[in-house]
């Protein structure tokens, strides 16, 4: 198969599926990891996509990206590995007796889950109905739901009521997920009425990390939340660009790269 044949079925691929593992390609295109490789090199050079770490995913539009929206259920899913890896990365920057809160992006599911293992005293609040499941009888987690407007897209509580418990208790960590970040736009959502009850954990928080897979680095959605300022720390996956990394530091904001679950990534940050 020609280079050029190779690349149409890449992008078709990736398409329809969003994000695909190098793996895959080389027994769909019954291939080696190699050339592979060189093909996902050269069509990230001509901006057919973007490469992460063990594969590559379709690079959307801007307008895709402002005006698609896509439910709490099926991002869950997306670029799981990367977030696994980014919520046992966190694990790192909390003590046992701390308060938590964790907002209601699907990042935060993962570290619910990292959290549950790991820690015997920690008090967590969240508006996400998901997390509350998943931590809901968890021994030595004392959890606190915010209550609210029920979104069920999002398995969230939003409106002032689900922001009024944070005028009212004191966090340690906030750990914030996001529809992108950038230097120069800062921290940003889809949806307006997804920002208030972030607003008020940050406000109640003593430091703010971002937690992200690197596929929001960089871009911007719809509505602004507040300047890459207000956060102390980013955590992500491999997939980061050094540029990115760069940006970000330049600007004061310092970035941990996740180490990946099976121990193999070299690109892993040491704190």
């Amino acid at each position: 198969m020609l280079s050029e044949q190779r690349y149409e079925e890449i992008y078709h691929l990736l398409e329809r599926e969003g994000s695909v593992r190098t793996i895959t390609l080389c027994d769909a295109l019954q291939t080696s990891r190699e050339t592979i490789r060189r093909d996902l090199e050269n069509m990230e050079a001509k901006g057919m996509l973007r490469r992460i770490r063990g594969g590559a995913m379709k690079i959307e539009t801007a307008q895709e990206k402002n005006m698609s929206y896509t439910s709490f259920r099926m991002r869950r899913d997306e670029n799981f590995q990367y977030k696994e890896a980014v919520a046992f990365e966190a694990l790192n920057y909390i003590s046992e007796g701390q308060v938590i809160a964790l907002d209601s992006g699907t990042t935060s599911l993962f570290l619910a889950k990292a959290v549950k293992a790991r820690f015997r005293s920690l008090t967590v609040v969240t508006n996400s109905f998901a997390v509350a499941q998943e931590l809901a009888g968890a021994e030595g987690i004392t959890l606190i739901l915010t209550g609210g407007v029920y979104r069920a897209d999002e398995e969230a509580f939003v409106s002032d009521i689900a922001a009024l418990i944070f005028s009212k208790i004191n966090v340690d960590i906030f750990f914030l997920t996001t529809c992108g970040i950038s230097v120069e736009r800062g921290i940003t959502y889809q949806r307006m009425d997804e920002i208030s009850v972030q607003n008020k954990m940050m406000e109640a928080a003593e430091r703010t990390i971002v937690v992200a897979d690197s596929s929001k680095l960089g871009t911007n959605s719809l509505v602004k939340m507040c300047g890459i300022e207000e956060i102390s720390m980013i955590i992500t996956d491999s997939g980061v660009s050094s540029g990115q990394v760069r940006n970000f530091e330049n600007a004061g904001v310092r970035v941990v790269i996740s180490k990946e679950r099976n121990g193999q990534d070299d690109n892993y940050t040491e704190k």
